[in-house]
């Protein structure tokens, strides 16, 4: 076998949609060749055999707010990003996309500059695959831990500072659509924003028309965001009615288990976990400072000290394995949720997300039995 060749297998094999039996999958550096029948392997010692585990796509985060000790928001450097990556393998992450929370526009610019020149060094083969910019064009209503003090309304000049960076890497665009123009959300989505509604107090119909004007998806589903009663649809109606991506933060403190299991049932193709990870995840960290407040962990959660939750203490294979044993959801259903679903909302599905042939070959070893990851 050529020196750059290898020949993987498992249990399972999840190729994106469903677990496979008696599988191999042949790589060549960092491509996947591709799938054949375990017993077709012409010299079976070649095979790594990973035993009671699934091998899948790498797991992939569209809200990472920090890890593993450091936190995008306080230090926007390339280091930063470097050990949000390395902390994120340790738990089957393989792609992700750093969160800038709201903060001083000097501070957004900065975001995109250093994102760019992570993408001049590495482009999109070491773990950032964009950047989330979560606002700061949000519902101060619906603010949450976001700073008051940063939250503004969208200017068409700086929203044309801000555009032409997608040239050289995908942003995704946490915003309030009540406080956008139709015209100014046709205007990110025409330059490849990827436009997300989070922190937004919206009206149903303020909601449905930035989906019909192109916004592709939400922010933590259910969350900071206008709820739905009989004669007030607000934004979770508007996500019901419609067709969009919606990011789910599956710690079950801020979602029930019920309402896990709900957009499972209704949105089975287009909800994606996140983690909303902050500071602490990934460490022994007991406090940290986040959005200008000072933080705990306890019980599991971030929360400052009126108990208002900021981010969250989670890893993306700890949120598959609440889906798959708390909440009663199939392994391929989470395992898609994890994978493809958001690699299709960012456009990477030829690259990431699944096992096929010509696809990256970011690929784990996923435990079934305490679902720790060993990057394949």
């Amino acid at each position: 076998m050529e020196q750059n060749m290898r020949v993987v297998s498992a249990k399972y094999v999840f190729d994106g949609v469903s677990l496979l039996t008696d599988k191999a999958v042949l790589i060549d550096g960092s491509t996947i060749i591709d799938v054949v029948d375990k017993n077709k392997v012409y010299d079976a010692s070649q095979i790594e055999d990973f035993a009671d585990s699934v091998i899948s796509a790498g797991l992939i985060d569209l809200q990472l707010n920090g890890c593993g000790g450091v936190l995008f928001n306080d230090s926007i450097t390339l280091e930063t990003l470097e050990t949000m990556h390395q902390t994120n393998l340790r738990y089957g992450t393989t792609s992700y996309l750093p969160t800038l929370i709201t903060s001083a526009v000097a501070d957004v610019m900065q975001a995109l500059e250093v994102t760019k020149q992570w993408f001049k060094l590495y482009g999109n083969t070491r773990g950032v695959i964009g950047l989330h910019l979560e606002g700061p064009f949000l519902s101060v209503e619906k603010r949450g831990i976001h700073p008051l003090e940063f939250i503004i309304k969208p200017t068409d000049d700086l929203l044309a500072a801000i555009v032409p960076y997608t040239k050289f890497f995908p942003i995704k665009m946490t915003l309030a659509p009540e406080n956008f123009t139709t015209a100014q959300i046709e205007y990110l989505v025409k330059h490849g924003v990827i436009v997300s509604l989070g922190h937004t107090n919206a009206t149903y119909a303020q909601a449905e028309a930035a989906f019909n004007h192109g916004a592709a998806t939400v922010t933590h589903m259910f969350n900071a965001m206008s709820g739905m009663t009989g004669r007030n649809p607000g934004v979770i109606g508007a996500v019901l009615a419609n067709a969009p991506y919606l990011g789910l933060i599956v710690d079950l403190l801020h979602v029930d288990k019920a309402n896990v299991r709900l957009l499972a049932q209704l949105k089975p193709t287009t909800t994606y976990l996140v983690t909303d990870a902050v500071t602490p995840t990934g460490t022994n960290m007991t406090e940290f400072d986040f959005a200008g407040k000072h933080l705990y962990v306890r019980e599991g959660r971030c929360v400052d000290d009126a108990g208002t939750l900021g981010g969250a203490y989670l890893t993306m294979n700890e949120a598959v394995e609440r889906c798959v044993d708390e909440c009663g959801l199939s392994l391929e259903q989470t395992l898609t949720m994890a994978t493809l679903t958001p690699a299709r909302l960012m456009g990477l599905d030829q690259q990431l997300g699944k096992i096929a042939a010509g696809c990256r070959a970011d690929l784990i070893a996923l435990n079934l039995k305490d679902y720790s990851c060993t990057i394949i």
